[in-house]
Formats: C-alpha cells, sequence, structure tokens
C-alpha cells in the first residue's frame, strides 16, 4: 500500500500546490531582499539625520542621539548583508532568526514614532517619516516571511523551483512598492531635504531653502 502512494502520480491539485510553494518561496526571498536594500537605505539615512546634528550648537548632543545614530548604523549595515544573500540565493535566509529581530527592531522604531507624537524628547510633536516608512518595510517584510511559512507547511521536505514568470513578476512588484515607500522616507531624511534635482546641478537658488535648514549649515562649518 506505502510503495503505490510513493509511486503513484502526483495529482494535479499537488502540482499546484508545490507551484504555490515554489512562488511563496521566490517572492519571499526576492521582497526579503528588495526590502532589505529600502531598509539599509532608510537606516542609513536616519542615522545620517542623527549624526548631523552632533555638531550643531555648544551642547554636546543628547545620549539618545547618540545610541540611535549607532544603532541604525549598525541596523543598516546587517540588513544590506542580509538583503545580498536572500537575491543571491532567491530565498530568505535564517527567517526563524530573522522573524524575531523584525519584530524586535519593529517595536523599537514603532515606540521611537509614538514617543515623537508625544512630543520627547525635544517637546515638538512630530512625526519622522523616514522612521515610518522604515517600520512600514519591516513590516512588510514580517507579514511576507509569515505568509511564506503558511504556505510552505503543505510541502515542508520538497524541493521546490519557481519559474522565471513567477521571479520576474516578483521582482517587478517588489522593486515598485519598495521605491515608493523608500523615496518617501529618504525625501524626508536631513539628506533628503538638502538634495538638489540632478537637472538643476550647478545652479543656485538659495531661496527655496528652508532658511533653517541653511542655519544648521553655517553652524556646522563655523565649527568645523
Amino acid at each position: 500500500m506505502n510503495s503505490r502512494k510513493a509511486t503513484a502520480p502526483a495529482t494535479e491539485s499537488d502540482v499546484q500546490g508545490r507551484d504555490a510553494a515554489a512562488g511563496s518561496v521566490a517572492f519571499g526571498g526576492l521582497y526579503a531582499g528588495i526590502a532589505g536594500l529600502g531598509v539599509a537605505a532608510l537606516a542609513a539615512a536616519s542615522c545620517a539625520s542623527l549624526a548631523s546634528t552632533f555638531g550643531i550648537g555648544s551642547a554636546p548632543a543628547p545620549w539618545w542621539a547618540w545610541l540611535g545614530a549607532i544603532a541604525s548604523a549598525v541596523w543598516a549595515g546587517m540588513t544590506l548583508v542580509y538583503a545580498v544573500a536572500s537575491l543571491l540565493k532567491a530565498a530568505a535566509p535564517a527567517v526563524n532568526l530573522a522573524v524575531p529581530c523584525l519584530a524586535l527592531v519593529s517595536s523599537v522604531h514603532l515606540a521611537s514614532i509614538a514617543a515623537g507624537l508625544w512630543g520627547f524628547p525635544e517637546g515638538a510633536k512630530n512625526l519622522d517619516l523616514t522612521i515610518a516608512s522604515l517600520l512600514l518595510l519591516e513590516l512588510s517584510v514580517l507579514a511576507v516571511f509569515m505568509w511564506q511559512r503558511k504556505r510552505r507547511k503543505n510541502f515542508p521536505h520538497r524541493a521546490v523551483r519557481s519559474s522565471s514568470l513567477v521571479v520576474l513578476g516578483s521582482m517587478l512588484a517588489s522593486s515598485v512598492a519598495v521605491a515608493a515607500v523608500a523615496s518617501l522616507g529618504l525625501a524626508a531624511s536631513s539628506a533628503g531635504e538638502l538634495a538638489v534635482p540632478h537637472s538643476e546641478h550647478g545652479i543656485h537658488h538659495s531661496g527655496d531653502i528652508d532658511p533653517g535648514i541653511i542655519q544648521k549649515m553655517k553652524q556646522a562649518e563655523h565649527h568645523h
């Protein structure tokens, strides 16, 4: 009886299930890689935004700015390495370790957003769009991992291979979604506020720049 089951041809539902599992593996790995690049860029931008306050004013930077800048730099490096590994393998590696890490970092970023809306630490309520975009990408990767784990339960020991159409479709959809979110967060960072369009390089129009940003630049040059 067991030998007949082992040699029986795969039914249509089995083939569809294997294709679905293959698609989830391909999409999960590619999205983790592409979104990881976006997370790394946003984390680096957040680090730069915090570091830009270090040389302004006579008072030293607060401890939370140093801690946030260092943690953001470390997180940017970790996500960059993980993103490259995911893209090379077309599958997310060490998902069981990545899920709790994402959950922990996402909770920290959520607390940071809540603190900003509450008015801590500077007393002015604000929403950091860079951190919000970072949190959105992290939660999306976490959701994809959980969805992928659920889809693979039906075929835990089968080696599956996705089609090229699935790979191309996953790359296109992931790239568009991640680019939209990352662009919003990067534009809201300190580097994004000072960015100049390529068509306007060499044109001096300081009147269009926020006077507060110009004052910060002058203070930074004075201290250097």
